[in-house]
């Protein structure tokens, strides 16, 4: 059975056909592709692994399983796309119903059909091919962005105003946990790569997440506890935010 709860949309009857044609095949393509895989093979089968996928972090782990699944795709492309399909289907499906309810005129029919099609397109693109990280990131950025390009441009013609912003479409990199550190992560990255943030200010961040996120220094154990800690954390985070901006 598919993961998670469905309903009756598109998606959801596309999930239940695309789970049983995986199942099908476990035995054969899913199983092919463990010797050639240092990280797939730990995953005894494709429900292990979407569940895995759909629920952990964009850490350097599901990065590397992400890049080890699109490597196989050469020797088995409709297993590898129809699996991609279903890892990031809650992403779809979530991105879909923002996109209905911005553009109610729009079929769900028809934005779901777009959407599939947007997703297979970026799959096999150039621009994914030669990605070496950041890979759930750059999926579902792309997704979401031309979904939003697609459904203005549809709702235009058929006398919709456009009330779509930049920031509706910034929040849609931050539907679930998976996403929100894929999109941190790979911020984060440009940051230092650029030379914005350094490696002082980054153990800083570093050590906040540990510490649970507290900032404000409230209890003894924390390194917060100094108030020059704490203005240079608040420093920190508003140099974040401008970047982010």
């Amino acid at each position: 059975m598919p993961l998670g709860t469905t309903c009756e949309c598109t998606l959801c009857k596309i999930e239940v056909r695309l789970f049983s044609d995986l199942s099908h095949a476990e035995a054969t393509s899913f199983r092919e592709l463990l010797p050639a895989s240092p990280s797939l093979h730990l995953y005894s089968s494709v429900s292990g692994l979407l569940r895995h996928l759909r629920t952990s972090h964009a850490d350097a782990r599901s990065d590397q399983l992400l890049r080890e699944i699109l490597a196989a795709r050469a020797s088995s492309p409709a297993f590898i796309e129809s699996f991609l399909v279903l890892a990031f289907l809650p992403m779809l499906h979530r991105a879909i119903r923002r996109v209905a309810k911005q553009h109610p005129r729009l079929s769900q029919e028809d934005v779901t059909q777009q959407t599939l099609s947007i997703l297979l397109q970026f799959l096999r693109s150039k621009e994914l091919r030669s990605r070496q990280t950041h890979f759930a990131f750059a999926i579902s950025r792309a997704v979401k962005r031309q979904m939003f390009e697609w459904a203005n441009r549809e709702g235009g013609r058929n006398g919709e105003t456009n009330h779509t912003t930049g920031k509706d479409l910034g929040a849609l990199a931050v539907d679930d946990p998976f996403e929100q550190y894929a999109l941190l992560r790979h911020f984060l990255h440009r940051c230092t790569t650029k030379g914005l943030l350094t490696d002082a200010e980054l153990d800083l961040l570093i050590q906040l997440e540990l510490d649970g996120g507290n900032e404000n220094g409230s209890s003894p154990a924390t390194p917060y506890s100094s108030n020059a800690v704490r203005q240079r954390l608040k420093r920190l985070l508003a140099k974040l935010r401008r970047l982010a901006r």
